[in-house]
């Protein structure tokens, strides 16, 4: 079979079992903060587990996209070197969320995997949890009693193992349970192993011949902050087997990277580079499978919005895109860009799972094509911070590099460890391997941490908790005030007023999509508590409330909340307005314009659209005529609830990297309709004034324009007018003479630059004649220091003309730029040959003149900041030039 037609089996297989068949959710979480990419199946319905959120079905399949780099499974380091490990992998997944438990997914995994994929009985291996102390739980003897009485697995072929093999859990802290493994012995026949050994210690132990095909876990614990173990609400079951592994099982391939899962891949790239994969050298056929490996990943992230930078997630995929290019460069010989090539074959190839990949091709390939040429030029500086880390070891006389330092050469510029110690024995050196370690640790700590994914609230504190009763769509007062009960109170760390509140019901709109989370007030009917509201969260659905406490809550108690009306109204004025730009985006500059992200907040909008090129001012304008043409136009806005599938096929606008429910908010306004479940004006002419007030480039292929409407457009615009007023007034003209009247003053300092160069040259003329007549030979060799009328670009100008004329010299020369003193020290030929540096003079010249300078011996330059310095500085070059460069 084809690798899409099992695929297809294993999804109609569940669907047939009364399954609902959901699409993949993107491959970076959108309301986890605990995680950077979504790493296993289960990530999307981590609300329902949790029991904070819910679906409209209880039994649920799907192929899940995932990449695990970092964190609890990181495979980054075996990946490409065996056969078997990925960044980037689909997992298949069949879900029961308070449904069937252990006996029935027990079942029909044997079923699937023996009765319909025909796979060999005798080389199946079924592990199961042997209990844990520490965390007081039983060996699982449930699901090894079914086991061996549903189905007929041989009975030696079920194993116990502890909570490291058979306890799965998603993260430090979430929910997890015990879980029973099936694996396969693809070595010889499983009663009779070639090896002679016991096939039971192969289980289990981390080798190709014996490999995991499916996890069943039975999730029925949540693992808490303090490491303890609490009972969800509900029993459920979370299935994930590898579609990599089960393809090259039924393909009878050794290798995943054998199957037709990647071979289209490594056809791209063989026509790439002019090589096939296999050729018979191992390097290159481990470049292959990590380029191969990585472009997956990376095509995968880009289509769904997420972007390449220095923090989080970003920083990850900058990584993986660099180990890519530089296996490509080592291994494979590509000195320029290739990467973006390879993008089409990864689109057909997992286009058919995952769509949004081919239409998004030409963004992803101008992300890569960028990245792989700014890493080109990244990669030449750090082979300069090689040598010079090299250097210095060598010259204080020690043996290895130190590990800190050396991780960064990986950190910053994407070189392994076996090419840090491979360059580091070229030159006699070792490496400090428990250095590289400890900074490898805190390196993966941070990235886990930064930035936006510290987490602010861990949704097991709101465990159990029903949905909030949201009313903030409502029409008046009723969606800005309401009355209510507190369920639960969250205080946080003393003094940082980062404390939290669930309501029964709230007026507050949680942070999503954009849109920044409502303020407010929540106070309590008989005043003993107060909650002033700066921020609103959602975890699954259940809105949590966030800001500083006052008084004494008590859950259950009567709360009055409200929301701040003035805030709300300008968020609902900037959100609606991202809509309308988002559509005159389209309309202005075409329908390749997707957007890439968005800040609506009370101060201002911000919307980030791909796009190749810098958009030019009269495009802009246009833009923002579009925008205010609809403003004016006041179409009203309305709300509709549909099915998904339905609204996308009357071509209503969804968002790349966006996980909708299966029903629905459509909003219209105009011409303009969106999926979205934000807050918004009634009327387009509610936003006011629209205005644009920058527009640049945050990443190749994607720019950032930034806008403001209503009161605060006004404002900006009366700003600019005030200035154009007061730079009118300097220049003695109207504000329609500004532009003619600049351009006559910018001739003016062009033509008196012109006469200054002239001046200066003959300046520099005149001061060469003095050092002529100035220094001296003394010993063979010229020397001499003066004082000259010079700035700084007039004395290097006169340093080229010295050091070509005088080819044996010590000689200082000294300027004058206002209160300071530019200043050159020039160390050549027999000088240098005496033991002199211009370096040693520049540590003189900065203790008499202060400010700063260096340079190399035969050269260094500065700038002081005493003129009172000049004369000592003089006195210490004295008759003897040695006193002064040598110290």
């Amino acid at each position: 079979m084809k690798a899409s037609e099992i695929r297809r089996q294993f999804l109609d297989y569940f669907v047939e079992r009364a399954h609902r068949e959901v699409p993949s959710a993107p491959v970076f979480p959108q309301d986890d903060p605990t995680l950077l990419f979504t790493n296993a199946g289960m990530n999307q319905f981590k609300d329902v587990f949790l029991g904070t959120g819910s679906r409209d079905y209880t039994r649920a399949v799907d192929t899940q996209k995932c990449i695990r780099v970092s964190g609890k499974h990181n495979d980054l380091e075996e990946v490409g070197v065996d056969t078997y490990h990925h960044t980037f992998f689909e997992m298949l997944g069949n879900w029961s969320f308070g449904d069937y438990f252990k006996e029935e997914v027990i079942v029909w995994a044997w079923e699937l995997l023996t009765e319909v994929w025909k796979l060999p009985k005798n080389r199946l291996w079924v592990t199961v949890f042997g209990g844990d102390a520490k965390d007081g739980l039983p060996a699982d003897e449930e699901a090894e009693r079914i086991w061996r009485e549903k189905t007929d697995v041989l009975p030696d072929h079920v194993l116990r193992f502890d909570r490291r093999d058979n306890f799965w859990e998603m993260g430090e802290t979430g929910p997890c349970g015990p879980c029973s493994e099936i694996h396969i012995d693809r070595g010889g026949a499983a009663s009779n192993p070639a090896d002679g050994a016991d096939p039971k210690l192969g289980v289990n132990a981390g080798n190709e011949r014996f490999i995991e095909l499916w996890n069943l876990v039975f999730m029925e614990f949540n693992r808490l902050d303090d490491g303890s173990l609490v009972a969800l609400p509900d029993k459920h079951v979370d299935t994930g087997m590898g579609f990599e592994r089960i393809v090259s099982v039924l393909q009878k391939k050794s290798s995943n990277y054998e199957t037709d899962v990647f071979t289209p891949i490594f056809e791209a790239i063989a026509a790439a580079v002019g090589r096939p994969y296999g050729g018979g050298d191992s390097e290159a056929d481990i470049a292959f499978r990590v380029i191969a490996d990585h472009m997956r990943a990376l095509s995968s992230a880009f289509a769904d919005g997420a972007l390449p930078s220095n923090v989080g997630r970003g920083y990850v995929l900058r990584r993986l895109l660099r180990r890519a290019s530089r296996y490509g460069r080592q291994a494979l010989g590509q000195e320029e860009p290739f990467l973006a090539r390879i993008v089409p074959a990864v689109g057909a190839a997992l286009g058919e799972a995952f769509p949004e990949i081919p239409r998004r091709l030409e963004h992803i390939q101008v992300l890569i094509q960028a990245e792989e040429e700014a890493f080109g030029k990244t990669l030449g500086r750090g082979l300069l911070r090689f040598s010079e880390l090299a250097e210095r070891v060598g010259a204080a006389q020690e043996t290895r590099l130190p590990g800190d330092e050396a991780y960064e050469l990986y950190a910053t510029y994407g070189f392994p460890q076996d090419l840090v110690e491979l360059m580091a024995r070229e030159r006699g050196l070792g490496l400090d391997l428990d250095g590289w370690e400890k900074a490898r640790a805190e390196h993966r700590a941070a990235s886990r941490s930064e930035g936006q994914f510290k987490q602010l609230l861990s949704a097991e504190k709101v465990t159990g908790l029903a949905a909030t009763r949201s009313t903030y769509y409502e029409d008046g007062d009723a969606g800005r005030v309401q009355e209510t009960k507190l369920l639960r109170f969250l205080a946080g760390p003393e003094g940082e007023g980062r404390d939290a509140v669930v309501l029964e019901a709230s007026p507050f709109y949680a942070e999503g999509g954009g849109q920044v989370g409502d303020a407010g007030v929540i106070e309590a009917q008989d005043g003993t508590f107060r909650l002033r509201v700066d921020d609103t969260q959602r975890m699954g659905e259940v809105i949590v409330h966030v800001g500083a406490a006052e008084g004494t809550p008590q859950e259950g108690q009567s709360v009055r909340a409200e929301v701040d009306a003035e805030r709300r109204a300008s968020i609902r004025r900037n959100h609606t307005a991202t809509h309308l730009l988002h559509k005159a985006l389209r309309l202005v500059l075409g329908e390749h314009v997707t957007q890439q992200g968005s800040y609506v907040g009370p101060d201002r909008l911000r919307f980030d659209l791909s796009h190749p090129k810098a958009i030019d001012p009269e495009h802009v304008e246009q833009i923002e005529r579009e925008v205010n043409a609809r403003v004016v136009a006041n179409a009203a806005l309305a709300t509709t609830v549909e099915e998904l599938e339905d609204a996308k096929a009357r071509g209503v606008m969804a968002l790349f990297g966006e996980k909708y429910d299966e029903r629905v908010r459509v909003v219209s306004v105009g011409d303009s309709v969106e999926l979205c479940g934000g807050t918004h004006v009634s009327a387009a002419g509610d936003i006011g004034s629209f205005v644009i007030v920058s527009e640049g480039a945050i990443q190749a292929g994607v720019r950032r324009i930034e806008a403001l409407t209503g009161e605060a457009a006004v404002q900006h615009l009366q700003h600019e007018r005030r200035l154009l007023r007061e730079t009118a007034r300097r220049l003695k003209s109207s504000t329609e003479e500004i532009p003619a009247r600049v351009e006559q003053l910018m001739k003016q300092v062009k033509d008196a630059k012109k006469k200054a160069a002239a001046s200066a040259k003959a300046d520099v003329g005149t001061a060469f004649d003095a050092v002529k007549e100035g220094v001296h030979e003394q010993d063979g060799v010229s020397v001499g220091a003066l004082a000259l009328e010079l700035g700084q670009d007039g004395l290097r100008e006169l340093s080229t003309r010295v050091k070509g004329a005088f080819p044996d010299a010590a000689i200082l020369l000294l300027g004058r730029e206002g209160e300071r003193v530019p200043w050159v020290a020039i160390c050549q030929g027999s000088a240098q040959e005496r033991g002199w540096s211009a370096r040693a003079a520049a540590a003189t010249l900065r203790t008499h003149l202060g400010g700063g300078g260096g340079g190399k011996p035969d050269f260094a330059q500065g700038q002081g900041q005493k003129v009172s310095g000049v004369r000592a500085v003089l006195a210490a070059f004295g008759p003897e030039p040695s006193g002064l460069f040598q110290g």
